[in-house]
């Protein structure tokens, strides 16, 4: 019989706390096949997925990529060449520059609608990954152990422990571990030169976007999306990367603090219309959805359109990358401040 690939309600909504959209230009060598992005390294190395310690023992040749973190990430590290094939990423995009980088790549499935669940383990076992990285991973089949019995080292990026073991041990509105992560993971893959270097770039837009909204006034915020084509809304708490972008942007969340879209679901129209919010940021992309979509819905709510955000059409877009500790946040935070500046 065989084991379906279901990432759990838990680890489908966490994959989709919603990316796209990268203005850092990689590393030419990040997007390349050439032996020559990938640096020396020494094995064997340990790493813990999750509380979980792996012993990678050898330089991994044959990565499949698990979901939007697993995909960006590994571009980022200078690690294409190693990749053999990428699932989970529900239908959208990623930046132009990591699309382009992964033309070469397999997609295992369409992603589109319920199809991210129909993954089986076999179709991954059939394909002899020395190594599994991203999103999804920890739970049934794609425990680590399981796959380690199995002759593949599961990595798990510290941000997607977030549902694994406690929210409150993962910080993901702390840009700079987006950075620390790519360059963990490059020492561990070997394209450590690589990794360096594109960290380096994003750590020098962190100061830029910082610097850029050190005299900002304070503003209040609600980031929103929709993860379908049903009417659920959904907002990001203070445990996001949109709320590291807010923090550089002078904007103070109106969402309850404690909310996670994850653990309570859709929110409720009524808490955004009482909080007012100057700003809305919402994120676009995931599942095809775009802008004047999610305006339009959000409208047809009956006290929405009265916010001061929306009334005074103070709405920002960004890729649904954006959401994710990923290169994607670091570009948003940058457009936020700029956009932000104009209020």
């Amino acid at each position: 019989m065989k084991s379906q690939l279901v990432v759990s309600t838990i680890a489908v909504i966490a994959l989709g706390l919603t990316g796209c959209s990268t203005s850092t230009e990689l590393s030419s060598e990040a997007a390349s096949t050439s032996a020559n992005a990938m640096g020396s390294a020494a094995y064997p190395q340990e790493y813990s997925s999750c509380g979980t310690m792996v012993t990678v023992d050898k330089q991994p040749e044959k990565i499949v990529a698990a979901g939007r973190e697993g995909v960006a990430n590994l571009v980022s590290a200078g690690a294409v060449d190693k990749m053999i094939a990428r699932y989970g990423e529900h239908g959208a995009q990623q930046s132009p520059e990591v699309e382009a980088a992964m033309k070469n790549v397999k997609q295992l499935e369409s992603s589109s609608g319920s199809a991210h669940q129909e993954l089986s383990f076999e179709s991954v076992l059939a394909l002899e990954p020395d190594m599994l990285y991203g999103e999804g991973l920890g739970f049934g089949d794609y425990e680590v152990q399981n796959l380690e019995k199995h002759g593949i080292k599961g990595i798990i990026p510290p941000s997607a422990c977030l549902y694994i073991t406690s929210v409150d041990e993962v910080n993901r509105a702390d840009l700079k571990e987006i950075t620390q992560t790519i360059r963990n993971l490059g020492k561990l893959l070997g394209s450590a030169d690589v990794a360096n270097e594109n960290a380096s770039k994003l750590d020098k837009e962190i100061q830029e976007a910082k610097e850029a909204g050190a005299d900002l006034s304070e503003m209040s915020v609600a980031g929103l999306y929709y993860w379908d084509a049903t009417d659920d809304l959904f907002a990001y708490g203070a445990n996001s990367t949109l709320q590291g972008i807010f923090d550089l942007a002078k904007l103070k969340n109106a969402v309850d603090p404690s909310y996670d879209a994850m653990l309570n679901g859709a929110i409720q129209p009524e808490a955004i219309i009482a909080a007012n919010p100057q700003v809305i940021v919402i994120t676009t992309g995931e599942g095809g959805i775009t802008l004047e979509d999610s305006l339009r819905r959000l409208k047809k709510i009956p006290g929405m359109a009265e916010v001061d955000a929306i009334k005074n059409n103070r709405i920002i877009e960004l890729p649904s990358g954006a959401a994710y500790p990923i290169a994607d946040a670091i570009n948003a935070a940058k457009t936020v401040v700029d956009q932000r500046s104009k209020y």
